[in-house]
C-alpha cells in the first residue's frame, strides 16, 4: 500500500513546510485513497512504543483491518501512532493539484504548491478559499498565498483509522533501518 519515493516523483521543496511553518513535519510518500500523495505527518512515539512492545506492525490493508477490529474492536479507539498534518501536491496545474488532493479533506490541511503564474490567478484563488485549499508559490521565497483550511473532524471512522495506518506504514517503510523501526523486518 505505501509508494517509496522515485526518481522524477513529484518532490516538495524544503522552504516550502518553512513557509506552512511545518519544519517539524516528515514528509511521506502514501497510497491512500487510490492515489499517491506527499503526506505530512509526525510520528506519536508514546503510540509507536506501545505498538512495537505489543508487536503490532502497521494495519495498511482494508481487510487486514477489518479483521484486527473484528477480533479487538478497541483497536479502532487507540491513539493513531501518526498525526496527519495534511497532504502537499506540488504540481504546474491547478487541475492536477486540485485532482490530487481533492478527497483527502477528512484527514488534514491540503496544500497546493503551484507556480506564482498559477496559484495568483483569480479563479485558481477562488476555488482555493472555497475548498479550503492552501496555495504556496513553487518559486524562491515560498509564499503563502492562501493558508489551508486546518478543521478536521474530531470524528473518526473506520476509514481514518486505516488512512492513519497506511500514513504509519509508509512512514515506518521510509525511515532509516534500524533495529527499532517495522521497516527492519519487513519483507
Amino acid at each position: 500500500m505505501t509508494t517509496p519515493s522515485a526518481p522524477g516523483s513529484h518532490s516538495l521543496a524544503p522552504g516550502v513546510l518553512a513557509a506552512l511553518g511545518w519544519q517539524g513535519c516528515q514528509v511521506v510518500t502514501a497510497r491512500a485513497l487510490s492515489r499517491p500523495r506527499l503526506v505530512l505527518c509526525e510520528l506519536d512515539e508514546h503510540e509507536h512504543a506501545r505498538r512495537q512492545e505489543a508487536g503490532l506492525p502497521p494495519t495498511a490493508d482494508a481487510l487486514l483491518l477489518h479483521c484486527r477490529t473484528h477480533v479487538d474492536p478497541s483497536f479502532l479507539e487507540r491513539p493513531s501512532p501518526v498525526r496527519i498534518r495534511g497532504a502537499v501536491a506540488a504540481r504546474a496545474s491547478w487541475r492536477s493539484a486540485r485532482a490530487n488532493l481533492a478527497e483527502f479533506g477528512a484527514f488534514g490541511a491540503r496544500v497546493a504548491v503551484l507556480p506564482a503564474r498559477v496559484a495568483c490567478r483569480d479563479a485558481v484563488r477562488a476555488e482555493a478559499i472555497y475548498h479550503g485549499f492552501g496555495l504556496v508559490m513553487a518559486e524562491k521565497p515560498h509564499e503563502v498565498i492562501q493558508p489551508p483550511d486546518t478543521f478536521v473532524s474530531t470524528e473518526r471512522t473506520w476509514v481514518h483509522r486505516l488512512v492513519e495506518e497506511i500514513v504509519y506504514d509508509a512512514m515506518l517503510a521510509q525511515r532509516p533501518l534500524n533495529a527499532g523501526t517495522w521497516a527492519a523486518t519487513r519483507s
